[in-house]
């Protein structure tokens, strides 16, 4: 079971995703959830590994955390799909790159805003079906910062 926060994080990266231009037509976008139809989208939880941790003269911690999720989008597979559906996926990828960029992506920490990246890593082909749809796998990466005080950790 996901804990509360990350339910949080997995809520806020869906609703921002919702305002992607490569994913127009695209909707909703499922939690932990991919549907049967085309042109449905999921989000799923990947991990949560520590980068870094960093302790202060005061007994403040600073945990450095990369966190990563899987988009699934089911499109269309068939003669001439796949030069449409891997610029979507380029597209998906430049897109997040330039609102990380500009500061508009969903904050995940509780310090260091200006140091928090969203990016779209990789996306390729996970599953082909016969009935004339695809699954594709986008990985995503969010990288934080989070402050810890009084032994949190």
């Amino acid at each position: 079971m996901p804990e509360p926060q990350q339910d949080a994080r997995l809520a806020a990266l869906a609703a921002f995703l919702q305002k992607a231009p490569a994913l127009a037509g695209i909707r909703p976008i499922w939690v932990d959830n991919l549907p049967a139809q085309p042109f449905s989208a999921g989000l799923f939880p990947g991990g949560r590994q520590p980068v870094a941790l960093r302790a202060d003269l005061l007994g403040r911690r600073r945990m450095r955390w990369r966190e990563t999720f899987a988009l699934r989008l089911k499109l269309p597979h068939g003669r001439g799909s796949a030069p449409a559906n891997a610029a979507r996926l380029r597209s998906l990828a430049a897109w997040m790159a330039a609102e990380s960029a500009a500061g508009k992506a969903p904050l995940f920490g509780n310090t260091d805003p200006g140091s928090e990246t969203l990016a779209a890593l990789a996306g390729s082909l996970e599953t082909a079906g016969d009935i004339g749809t695809a699954v594709y796998c986008v990985t995503l990466r969010a990288e934080y910062t989070e402050l810890y005080e009084g032994g949190q950790i």
